[in-house]
């Protein structure tokens, strides 16, 4: 049996965000491979399969037999493992059925003859990569294909291929693209494994502009990461349409096991499509680089701060945010010249992704091989640093979310806090404290939305601010800071740390532990010995 690993330049090609056509080709073998492992599995326990999963894994042995890439073609199906991991322990039902379903499709595929019985649970019987025969069920429905001609039930005629709707039949929709295409699935009853529960079969007229979103967001890539388009053209196989959320955002997912498919609310414009598409082919070579090897055994608890999302994040999820965003802030530096917020969000994501990634290099939960791969990719991230500066704007927006999460979810320790207190009131040097218990929160979020909206180019006003955070705004820190001698509350008290990060940036203890900050600051309100918040800040920060 052939053991899959990475040489040395295509393990740094992956690292460095992208990844070689080699290094894709080989995760994606290994993909196949351990499907045809998991069918073999199954294989082997032939004695005990029901006579309908007997007959479906010997046409799947027969297809191989005369056309193995037929063979290879059925195991690039997304949901195989899926497939394998979730209906075959019960090895009955549903399962003999989605086997019979998918093989009875590669047969017509590769133009091998062939006479199955299926039984056919719902109304529909879903043939992948071929179409949908509908209301022909429950019953068991025989399906026949002579070479030329492919029989449904007692009545379905249908000449391969069979791409022409008709009553009783729906096509799969396939995207035609430059060198490759991609199935829309949108009637495989095995669609159901995203987080977000897929759409049911699209109309002709949706189905068509899908097509042509995906065909334009295509041609965005070949023009502008063509390596990206590269890598999709050896692995990615198919499109998932999702259900957009009542709070009409925008959605994308990938799942481990169905490699190959990308799920995704359809969204309105192609850029948005390219970026989604990027975005999930990230996290879909990390999953599959993931089954070779562990780049994050951590304990799983969560600490971290993923700047996209509210809650502490173990280390293994924010291995996968990292690489994900990475990508993405790629993406709109390609992009620059397209539109005139893509320099916006490549800023933004650029310094979301390298705070992010500084804590999982620091954070002692790598792997050597964890380390090894985003120490690479953090040499990419420093060759972005160094063509251009992050602009000020953005960086404080950065900043202001970074101190909002911070101010929610870091907890000083009691024997910290009491020892601070007890050296400010003796005016003693500041002793040293540990590091913060994490605990769960909700961070504040109106300074960072409205630095948001200006490092964008927002100027409808902000009528919504405070005047502390209008001076902010203004770039006028220090008097917001004279607007809050003593903050009060958790949105104050993040205007107040950002406006005492601004001269240093967060390496300032305002933006490294404002939870520190505030606690000694609120015991010392009451003391002879009260200081100022800028001078207390001073003293925690070791500054002159």
């Amino acid at each position: 049996m052939r053991r899959y690993v990475l040489t040395g330049p295509q393990f740094r090609s992956l690292a460095e965000g992208g990844g070689s056509p080699d290094a894709i080709a080989l995760l994606t073998e290994a993909q196949l491979s351990a499907r045809r492992l998991r069918l073999l599995a199954v294989a082997e326990r032939w004695d005990s399969l029901p006579v309908t999963l007997r007959d479906a894994l010997h046409l799947v042995m027969e297809t191989e037999k005369v056309s193995p890439a037929a063979g290879l073609e059925l195991l690039r199906y997304p949901f195989l493992r899926a497939w394998f991991g979730s209906v075959v322990p019960v090895l009955g039902g549903r399962a003999a059925e989605q086997l019979g379903s998918l093989a009875a499709a590669t047969a017509v595929c590769a133009g091998v003859p062939f006479e199955l019985t299926i039984d056919c649970s719902g109304a529909d019987l879903h043939l992948p990569r071929v179409g949908t025969a509908t209301d022909v069920g429950p019953a068991s429905v025989p399906v026949r294909f002579d070479g030329t001609t492919l029989t449904v039930g007692s009545a379905l005629k249908l000449p391969v291929p069979a791409d022409e709707s008709r009553p009783g039949w729906r096509p799969v929709h396939h995207v035609r693209l430059a060198g490759h295409s991609l199935e829309i699935i949108d009637g495989d009853a095995l669609r159901d494994r995203f987080p977000v529960a897929p759409l049911d079969p699209l109309p002709s007229a949706a189905l068509d502009r899908l097509d042509h979103l995906v065909r334009e967001a295509w041609q965005l890539l070949e023009d502008e990461q063509p390596a990206h388009a590269a890598g999709m053209r050896i692995a990615l196989r198919a499109l998932v349409p999702l259900r957009t959320p009542e709070d009409a955002a925008q959605v994308s997912a990938s799942v481990r096991g169905c490699f190959g498919a990308i799920g995704m609310s359809i969204p309105d414009d192609p850029m948005t499509l390219a970026e989604l598409l990027v975005h999930e082919f990230q996290h879909e070579k990390l999953g599959a680089l993931l089954d070779l090897t562990d780049l994050s055994p951590g304990d799983g608890s969560a600490r971290y701060h993923a700047p996209w999302r509210p809650d502490p994040r173990p280390a293994h999820a924010l291995v996968q945010g990292v690489y994900a965003f990475t990508g993405v802030a790629g993406f709109w530096r390609a992009c620059r010249s397209r539109t005139d917020d893509a320099g916006t969000r490549y800023f933004t994501w650029r310094d979301h992704v390298g705070y992010a990634l500084g804590q999982l290099l620091d954070g002692g939960e790598l792997s050597s091989e964890g380390d090894r791969f985003f120490r690479g990719l953090d040499g990419t991230l420093a060759t972005w640093r160094s063509e251009e500066a992050t602009p000020s704007a953005i960086r404080l927006s950065t900043i202001a979310t970074q101190v909002s999460w911070r101010l929610a979810h870091y907890r000083p320790r009691d024997a910290d806090v009491d020892a601070l207190v007890r050296a400010w009131s003796a005016a003693r040097t500041r002793p040293a404290y540990g590091p913060p218990v994490v605990g769960a929160g909700m961070p504040p979020a109106e300074l960072a939305g409205l630095l948001e909206r200006r490092a964008a180019g927002d100027g409808t006003g902000y009528a919504d601010a405070t005047e502390a955070e209008r001076a902010i705004l203004r770039g006028e820190s220090a008097v917001a800071l004279r607007l809050l001698p003593s903050p009060v509350g958790d949105r104050e008290w993040a205007a107040a740390a950002v406006a005492l990060c601004t001269p240093t940036g967060d390496r300032a203890i305002a933006g490294r532990r404002p939870d520190l900050l505030r606690a000694v600051f609120e015991r010392l309100d009451a003391e002879p010995r009260r200081p100022g918040l800028s001078t207390l800040h001073r003293w925690l920060s070791d500054e002159p």
